[in-house]
């Protein structure tokens, strides 16, 4: 199986990245992260030169790049989102635009892939 991971490099997203790595020998993992404040490649240490894991730079409310990457998976699971309270309650806008509008663009494609 193909998974795409949003949010893949966050605490949750690696962490479940690393347990289907370690569990599952022919699974495929495509992580999709925009590398903001929660997330960092340093989370996928051991798994970034895995043949069976993709890195992929980007945001899950860029609609073309989602559905690319959406087009070539079997399953989605999905982990990006904007998780500080604290920094909500300074500018709502980067919560909603993500959590809000990012998982819509990703339901779109998944539709439209019928996944």
């Amino acid at each position: 199986m193909r998974i795409l991971v949003t949010g893949g490099a966050g605490f949750i997203g690696s962490n479940f990245v690393h347990h289907v790595l370690d569990t599952h020998e022919n699974d495929e993992i495509v992580t999709l992260d925009a590398l903001t404040y929660a997330g960092s490649k340093d989370n996928l240490e051991g798994v970034l030169d895995d043949p069976r894991h993709e890195f992929v730079e980007g945001d899950i409310r860029d609609q073309e790049l989602v559905r690319d990457l959406v087009a070539d998976v079997d399953a989605i699971v999905n982990f990006a989102a904007e998780s500080h309270v604290d920094r909500s309650i300074e500018g709502a806008k980067p919560f909603v635009s993500t959590n809000v509008q990012g998982t819509q663009t990703l339901l779109d494609a998944a539709s439209e892939a019928d996944i």
